[in-house]
C-alpha cells in the first residue's frame, strides 16, 4: 500500500511539473497597447505595442505586408527597435512591402524613402483622396498571409510612447487572407490609378469562429470604404451601425473625434443610432480626445451630451515632463464595447468621412472575455484623473496639439 502510495504521489507530481513546463496557449486575439509615459491609463496586464510588433515581424519567414497612413521616426525612440526588426526581415530574405498614403509620405518622405532603398524592401504610395476623397488612414500589417494587427497605432514613434493606443495582434489565416485583399487591392491601385477594381478574396466568410480563455467567440473583419472593400469583407460602418442597433444594456465608445461632418462628408447614422439607442434604455457613455475641443466636431458632441441617458467625457492626457510634444499626448483609441460582449476595434475616428471615403479597417468579436479585456481599458480611463465631465455648457479651452513656431 505504501509503495502504492509513493506511486501515486509521484505520479501527480509528474503531471504537475508537466502541466508548468506546458507553454501558454496562443490567443487567437491579443489586445495590445501603448500606454502613454508618465500616466497609468489603460491595463498595465495588456502587452506593448513594441515588444509585440518586433515579435511578429522577427517570426516573419516570408512576406510582411504593411498598409500605414504615415510612417515617422525619432532616433533612438520606441519605433526605432521596430524599423530595425524590418530591416533584419529584408536581410533573411522577407519580401517587405510598405504601403503609405501620398498626402502624409510628402509629409514624412524620412525614414520611408530610405527603407525603400534596402534589399526586398518595396515603398509605395497611395492617393485615396483621388480614389474616394479621403486618405488612406488604416494602420494595419500581415506576416507571412498568417498573423496580422490591426489597431489605432500609426507607424510612429509617439504611438509607442506617448499616445494612449489600443489595437489586435491576430493569429488567423482566414483574417490573413481577408486583410491580404484589402493590401493587394491597395498595392495595384498605388501603381495603376486605372485599376479601382477591389482583389477578390475566397475562401473566406465572415463571422469566424474561435475559442480561447474557456469561451467560444465570433469574428469579423470589416474596412471602408465600400467601394473598395472586397465583396468578402464587410463595409465597416454596417458592422457598426448593427452593433448599435443590437444594444440592449450599455454602449462605450473610446475615440479621437467624433462629429457628423468633415473633409466634406456630412452623414449622421452613427450620431442618430446613439440617440435611438437611449430610447431603448441602453445607457451611451463616450470618452473623446481633447483634440476635439476647438474643432468641427464639438458642436455635435454638445448636442449628443445634451440627450437623456447619454454620458460624455474629454480626455486630457498630461504632457510629457520633458517637454512639448506635437500630435502627442493623446486619446488615440477607436474601440467600442456593447453589452460586454461585443468588441469592435478600428482605425476609424467617429466622423463619417472615416467610414465612407477613406481607407481604414477593424476587427469585432463577440467574445465576452475579450469585451471585459476592453472595457477594463475603458473604466480606467473612464474613472481616472485625465477624464473631464462634459455637458451642453461645460466650457473647455481649446489645448494645442499640433507644431509651435
Amino acid at each position: 500500500m505504501r509503495r502504492l502510495t509513493l506511486a501515486v504521489v509521484l505520479a501527480l507530481l509528474s503531471a504537475a511539473s508537466s502541466a508548468l513546463a506546458a507553454p501558454a496557449a496562443i490567443r487567437t486575439v491579443t489586445l495590445v497597447e501603448t500606454r502613454p509615459i508618465e500616466t497609468a491609463l489603460g491595463d498595465s496586464t495588456l502587452p506593448s505595442t513594441q515588444l509585440e510588433w518586433v515579435a511578429m515581424i522577427d517570426g516573419a519567414k516570408k512576406t510582411l505586408d504593411l498598409e500605414e497612413f504615415y510612417l515617422s521616426e525619432q532616433p533612438g525612440e520606441a519605433l526605432s527597435p521596430v524599423l530595425d526588426a524590418i530591416g533584419r526581415a529584408a536581410k533573411r530574405g522577407v519580401r517587405v512591402r510598405l504601403l503609405l498614403d501620398a498626402g502624409m509620405h510628402r509629409t514624412y518622405p524620412m525614414p520611408a524613402d530610405s527603407l525603400g532603398r534596402l534589399s526586398n524592401v518595396t515603398v509605395r504610395t497611395i492617393d485615396y483622396r483621388r480614389i474616394a476623397g479621403g486618405v488612406q488612414h488604416a494602420k494595419y500589417f500581415v506576416v507571412d498571409g498568417q498573423e496580422s494587427f490591426i489597431g489605432s497605432q500609426n507607424l510612429d514613434w509617439r504611438s509607442l510612447s506617448h499616445i494612449h493606443e489600443l489595437g489586435t495582434r491576430i493569429r488567423d489565416r482566414s483574417v490573413g487572407t481577408a486583410l491580404s485583399g484589402v493590401f493587394e487591392t491597395d498595392w495595384t491601385v498605388a501603381a495603376d490609378s486605372n485599376a479601382t477594381t477591389p482583389t477578390l478574396v475566397h475562401g473566406v466568410s465572415f463571422p469566424l469562429a474561435f475559442s480561447q480563455d474557456g469561451a467560444a467567440g465570433k469574428l469579423w473583419i470589416s474596412a471602408s470604404p465600400p467601394k473598395m472593400t472586397p465583396t468578402a469583407i464587410p463595409h465597416d460602418l454596417d458592422v457598426v451601425v448593427e452593433r448599435l442597433r443590437a444594444a440592449r444594456r450599455e454602449i462605450c465608445i473610446q475615440t479621437l473625434t467624433y462629429g457628423n461632418s468633415g473633409f466634406g462628408v456630412t452623414d449622421s447614422t452613427l450620431h442618430k443610432e446613439l440617440i435611438r439607442a437611449t430610447t431603448r434604455g441602453v445607457r451611451v457613455r463616450l470618452l473623446v480626445s481633447d483634440w476635439e475641443i476647438g474643432g468641427r466636431g464639438e458642436k455635435d458632441l454638445r448636442a449628443l451630451a445634451a440627450v437623456p441617458n447619454i454620458e460624455m467625457r474629454i480626455s486630457r492626457v498630461p504632457e510629457w515632463s520633458g517637454g512639448y510634444i506635437a500630435f502627442a499626448r493623446v486619446e488615440h483609441c477607436k474601440f467600442l464595447v456593447v453589452d460586454g460582449e461585443w468588441l469592435w476595434i478600428g482605425t476609424s475616428n467617429w466622423e463619417p468621412s472615416y467610414f465612407l471615403g477613406a481607407r481604414n479597417v477593424a476587427i469585432t468579436v463577440q467574445h465576452k472575455p475579450l469585451a471585459l479585456e476592453g472595457m477594463k481599458v475603458f473604466e480606467s480611463d473612464w474613472n481616472g484623473p485625465t477624464a473631464t465631465a462634459f455637458g451642453p455648457e461645460t466650457v473647455l479651452a481649446p489645448r494645442p496639439h499640433g507644431e509651435q513656431h
